[in-house]
Formats: structure tokens, C-alpha cells, sequence
């Protein structure tokens, strides 16, 4: 298989979605105004409290919507046709159907997704698809001070992984990450990601 560069940004931009749905689904939603103004300032989102930030999330005209982020998604798993098996296609375009019927199953629809996209075999599409899922996760626990120690090992992992199959080094970049987690050094280490996507040709 080959995996063109806009193959393996589409599959990393899918996995950042998926994840950050799921993230605000768990969320949603908000009681507690201090928990909800946490938020809003780590993703410079418009609300003051938790009520106006569940009315913006519930906005279809909002970039922070649940239904812009599952339009980003979409958009992304109808560009990945020809790439994921035939089988795991019809099973997403079913789900992302039921989705556009009822906007309550969003967030349903968004961990079946998450489900079909890990069953697949191939392995660099499910590299991509795991880096995004874990620099999204990273992204949101440095803006919220979360605990990131797992993401951090798992990014690890992955780093491992993408200098074993030769695809770029990120070694440098990603030491500097993990000794100081920080935004600014998140934000290098993106950099370096993006960079994969000039280079990728599996």
C-alpha cells in the first residue's frame, strides 16, 4: 500500500477529531462554572459559564461545535477512500449517516468510528491515526495542567516506532518534550510532525 502525504494527514487530522469529540462528549454536559471557564480560557473559547458554554457547543455555527468538529471529521474519512479497506468504509459512511439523522448520536457515532479505524490492519495507518489521538490528548492536557504521564509513554512509543520504520526523526525534538512538557516545547514537537507530511511516502 501507499500511503500518500495527504493519506497520512488526513488519517493523523482523524484521529486528533475523534479524540477531541469524545474528549468534550465525556465532558458535556458542564455543571460546575469553574470546570467550564477552564475550559473556555485553554481553547479561547467566547462563554463565561457553563451554561453559555454548553449553548456554544451545541451552536452548529460554532468552529468548537459538536458539529463542526464532526464535519472536520467527515471531511476527513470521505478523503481517506481507496485507503481503508473497502469493509471499514461502508461501516464509517453508515455511521456517519446515522450521525447527520440524529445529531444526538454524535458522540456515539464518534467511538464506533474510533473502533472501526483501530481494527484496521494496516500499520501505518493506524501510526497516523494513534499520533494524532495522542498529540490531541497532549494538547489538551498541557492548555487544562492535566496529568500526561501515560500520553507521554505512549509518545514515546510512537516516536520509537516512526524512527524505526525510517519514516523522519523526531528524536531531538521529542527529548526536549518530554524532559519539559510544556506548550512552548508542544508546540516544536508539532512542527516536527508536521514535517512528516512534506516527507511521507510508504
Amino acid at each position: 500500500m501507499i500511503l500518500l502525504t495527504s493519506n497520512a494527514q488526513n488519517i493523523f487530522w482523524l484521529g486528533r477529531y475523534l479524540n477531541r469529540i469524545q474528549y468534550l462528549c465525556s465532558q458535556f454536559p458542564f455543571h460546575c462554572n469553574e470546570t467550564a471557564l477552564d475550559y473556555t480560557h485553554a481553547f479561547c473559547l467566547p462563554a463565561f459559564d457553563a451554561s453559555s458554554l454548553n449553548e456554544l457547543v451545541l451552536d452548529p455555527e460554532q468552529p468548537a461545535s459538536f458539529h463542526q468538529q464532526f464535519q472536520n471529521a467527515k471531511n476527513n474519512i470521505h478523503d481517506l477512500r481507496g485507503v481503508i479497506s473497502q469493509k471499514s468504509f461502508a461501516e464509517l459512511n453508515q455511521l456517519l449517516q446515522q450521525a447527520e439523522r440524529n445529531a444526538g448520536f454524535i458522540c456515539d457515532v464518534c467511538a464506533e468510528c474510533h473502533d472501526v479505524l483501530e481494527a484496521e490492519e494496516d500499520e501505518f495507518l493506524f501510526l497516523f491515526f494513534s499520533l494524532g489521538q495522542k498529540m490531541e490528548q497532549l494538547d489538551r492536557q498541557i492548555r487544562l495542567k492535566q496529568t500526561s504521564e501515560q500520553t507521554l509513554h505512549d509518545l514515546d512509543q510512537l516516536s520509537q516506532h516512526l524512527d524505526r520504520c525510517g519514516v523522519v526523526s523526531v528524536t531531538e525534538a521529542w527529548q526536549d518534550l518530554k524532559r519539559q512538557p510544556d506548550s512552548q516545547h508542544y508546540y516544536h514537537f508539532s512542527d516536527h510532525i508536521d514535517s512528516l507530511f512534506e516527507l511521507v511516502r510508504l
